[in-house]
């Protein structure tokens, strides 16, 4: 059970919905209901649910946060830099900007702690089913009855869009 500092995570939630504002702001594009609706849903995962490591994006067995509806994308770039990944206000205030390292979409390798390139709806989800099984994969290779190297979660934040796409219900399905 997650013991919250319900106090901390609002401040947190205000904070993450004045970055989306001020980023979508001033690019003058960009979609803000699901940075400002799902601001709470942010902070109990950056604040206290997933096991990542700013300084270590890459750790093996880090939690996988995937955000299928990418065109939210600042929601995860807000989220990303207020949990101490290196994402600087800079480059929020780049946003949605040619060479910046938070484009419109979410972009594999572009930004720290970015777990997939989402962009058409449901790609994160076939995206997120594919890590869980690689990660139960691992886990029965590499995991012993004394030893757990491996024990990651994989979370999606998908849309209704997202589901009503062909290549997400598809993922379901292979996913049981």
């Amino acid at each position: 059970m997650i013991s919250l500092d319900v106090r901390s995570l609002e401040i947190a939630a205000r904070d993450a919905r004045g970055l989306a504002m001020d980023a979508v702001t001033a690019c003058k594009s960009g979609h803000l209901g699901l940075p400002l609706g799902a601001t709470e849903i942010g902070a109990v995962l950056f604040g206290e649910a997933l096991s990542v490591y700013p300084d270590d994006p890459k750790w093996l067995n880090r939690d996988r946060f995937v955000l299928s509806a990418g065109h939210g994308s600042m929601f995860l770039y807000g989220w990303l830099h207020l949990a101490g990944f290196k994402i600087d206000l800079e480059d929020l205030k780049k946003f949605r900007s040619l060479h910046s390292i938070t484009p419109g979409h979410p972009e594999f390798r572009e930004t720290p702690g970015v777990e997939a390139t989402t962009g058409p709806l449901g790609q994160g989800v076939a995206n997120g089913v594919g890590y869980a099984i690689a990660g139960k994969m691992a886990e029965a290779h590499f995991n012993t009855p004394q030893h757990c190297i491996f024990d990651h979660h994989v979370v999606v934040l998908a849309g209704d869009g997202c589901i009503q796409e062909g290549i997400a219900q598809e993922a379901s399905a292979l996913a049981g």
